[in-house]
């Protein structure tokens, strides 16, 4: 059940790997709180049996905690986040917790876990994670926050938008180059890259790593500020280019005319 953050001693702790947890967001009725379901492997992992797991929920500065039993006897409720902010990308933290030798120690965690992806297949790691999230009377936001990989929010109260952003190749041309351009923009001021942790990949590696293997752009690091604003139009420029949105768009409307 959700309660209050315990102050736990961090000294020694196991990273427990992503493949090792499995969370999934329940999206309901628009106004209705979000919920969310997981699945944990960490028999294998070397912590004692009755150690205790519990999984923590957050978006800024809302945040809550669930217990979910101990490793011998997992028991992970269905999570209802009615305590966190739904109008963005919530993250998830895992925690082991010594219950015998050292009450209160943190033996191993998971920090900054992403749900799967609303548009993700499955077992693919998303760069760019779509989420649908009730933003009141806002269409679509792209949400980059500390500790997390960019997300583009869209707003679930539009009805079969999502049928619409995957095979309409207007709504795509119309979004996608325009968020992208703001993840770029942001790549180019040098901003939080998510990642606190020195083991833990930052996010804009891996987008600087997609940009020079799709469209050859080298990292924009040293470039001046008119350099800088070309390095993201020509990326956006052959984004198009290889999406063919003009031409999809042409094609549909032939179709349909």
């Amino acid at each position: 059940m959700a309660g209050a953050k315990k102050r736990i001693n961090s000294t020694g702790r196991k990273r427990i790997n992503r493949e090792s947890i499995d969370i999934r967001l329940l999206t309901g009725p628009p106004g209705q709180p979000l919920q969310a379901k997981a699945s944990l492997d960490l028999a294998a992992l070397g912590f004692p049996g009755s150690a205790t797991v519990a999984i923590e929920a957050y978006h800024r500065s809302s945040g809550m905690r669930f217990d979910c039993g101990t490793i011998d006897a997992l028991a992970i409720p269905v999570m209802v986040l009615d305590q966190i902010d739904q109008g963005g990308n919530i993250l998830f933290r895992v925690k082991v917790v010594d219950n015998d030798n050292e009450q209160g120690k943190l033996l191993g965690s998971a920090e900054r876990i992403q749900p799967r992806s609303d548009d993700a297949d499955e077992g693919r790691r998303s760069l760019f994670p779509v989420h649908y999230r009730d933003l009141g009377a806002e269409v679509w936001k792209v949400e980059i926050v500390h500790g997390a990989k960019p997300s583009l929010i869209i707003n679930s109260r539009m009805t079969g938008f999502s049928h619409r952003l995957q095979d309409n190749p207007l709504v795509q041309g119309l979004l996608l180059p325009a968020a992208l351009r703001i993840v770029l923009e942001h790549i180019t001021r040098g901003g939080d890259t998510g990642d606190e942790d020195e083991d833990e990949p930052g996010w804009v590696d891996d987008w600087l790593r997609y940009c020079k293997a799709e469209f050859g752009a080298d990292d924009p690091a040293g470039l001046d500020e008119e350099q800088k604003h070309e390095w993201v139009e020509d990326i956006i420029r052959r984004f198009c280019d290889q999406k063919a949105f003009i031409k999809k768009i042409a094609r549909m409307e032939e179709q349909h005319g």
